[in-house]
């Protein structure tokens, strides 16, 4: 029979070890916190953490604030349509954005601001005008360069964002562009088409190898990486990872994006970005079309419009049907998931407003108005009624002459 004395040592050595076992509960306890509040989630598990109604009540209830620029310079998609508007598309890299240039530009013949507006000297013009590039072409362009923030300083200088002088602007700076507008008089009124996050940096890869037009930008020309394969850039530092994101959220070079990014740009994109797939591009030009009213301008011919639109924009020359694909299994797709691991996120919510038509659910056309070719114009009755229904499947494959802007690297 054991003593007092004896039992001590016993007590001592269980307490011991129940001190041992609550030590380690309690940091695996902080683990699994600090872990699960920064882990990537679904959009069904963000739609949960905020709202537990499902996706599509959460469309009707989510008011993250956004930053002021974007509030009052941009129109809400739901909104009617005023006098003082400008198309602004949003021109994500490799996304499909130089087809939807072809198609306004060329076939549709509408006066478009973009980057080509100073070439032949127009960068020295020291008022805003319609100017014809080349000379002898029918396309027509605002003299300013809304591709860059030095072109769309230039652009605020010349009072473009009150001219109501463009029919349709291409930038990818979504907030400085927005800046260039005097809201909530003179406003602009956003469309986009977005990209798999995946497919897009793959189109950028092979890009960058031999954009020797773009030489002139560091960041977009790389002939090294002729040396090196898809999977190895994979795990290089030639690119950085959620482009798009970081677009929306107006981050700087060096800032690495967050959850509350992310959450940014859902709210910016919901509110204010009429959103079209580059996977369906058609599909997605149509409801373009009937969304701002866009009507052929000066010189339309039918039968130049439609072998336009079908040489130039959806085929032909931007239709690249040998599309370089990554094998989801591989390593390297994972590789670039894991470092657009914002942007698929996103993406996955675009696809979710796209093939639900979200965001023109009771969008009410009937009594506001449109611009198209410098005049105002009624919008008609029931346009919405008529956009096509989603239908799943490739519609075309497009890469080639897509600037990339050397955007995030």
């Amino acid at each position: 029979m054991l003593g007092i004395r004896d039992t001590m040592p016993l007590q001592q050595s269980q307490k011991k070890r129940n001190s041992i076992l609550i030590l380690s509960t309690v940091t695996a306890l902080c683990f699994l916190a600090i872990y699960t509040r920064n882990r990537p989630q679904s959009i069904d598990a963000i739609a949960t953490d905020y709202f537990p109604e499902t996706a599509d009540q959460r469309l009707l209830k989510w008011g993250m604030p956004i930053p002021e620029v974007i509030e009052h310079n941009l129109a809400d998609i739901n909104e009617p349509f005023t006098e003082n508007e400008t198309p602004l598309f949003f021109h994500i890299p490799k996304s499909g954005g130089s087809t939807a240039k072809q198609y306004y530009g060329v076939c549709m013949h509408l006066v478009t601001a973009s980057q080509n507006g100073i070439m032949h000297g127009h960068d020295q013009d020291e008022e805003l005008q319609i100017v014809n590039i080349p000379p002898t072409s029918l396309q027509r362009f605002v003299n300013v360069d809304v591709s860059t923030p030095e072109g769309l300083q230039r652009a605020s200088y010349l009072g473009f964002g009150r001219a109501n002088i463009a029919e349709v602007m291409f930038s990818p700076y979504l907030f400085k562009s927005a800046a260039v507008f005097e809201g909530p008089t003179y406003r602009g009124r956003a469309f986009g088409l977005f990209r798999d996050p995946v497919d897009r940096e793959v189109s950028r890869f092979y890009y960058r190898r031999g954009a020797e037009h773009e030489v002139a930008n560091a960041n977009t020309y790389l002939p090294e990486l002729n040396f090196i394969t898809i999977a190895k850039y994979s795990l290089t530092s030639f690119w950085e990872g959620n482009a798009v994101v970081r677009m929306l959220a107006d981050l700087k070079e060096n800032q690495k994006p967050t959850y509350e990014d992310l959450e940014l740009a859902m709210e910016i994109v919901r509110r204010k970005i009429l959103v079209g797939l580059m996977d369906h591009m058609e599909e997605s030009i149509a409801i373009f079309d009937q969304y701002f009213g866009f009507q052929p301008g000066l010189n339309f011919d039918e039968q130049w419009y439609m072998d336009c639109r079908t040489n130039k924009a959806f085929g032909g020359a931007n239709h690249n049907t040998k599309k370089k694909k990554v094998d989801p299994e591989s390593g390297t797709y994972k590789n670039l998931a894991r470092r657009n691991r914002y942007d698929r996120e996103l993406y996955s919510y675009v696809v979710h407003l796209f093939e639900t038509r979200k965001q023109l659910e009771g969008v009410d056309m009937s009594h506001g108005v449109g611009r198209v070719n410098g005049r105002v114009y009624a919008v008609p009755n029931d346009p919405i009624e008529n956009v096509p229904p989603f239908v799943s499947g490739e519609e075309v494959n497009e890469d080639a002459g897509e600037e990339d802007y050397g955007l995030n690297k």
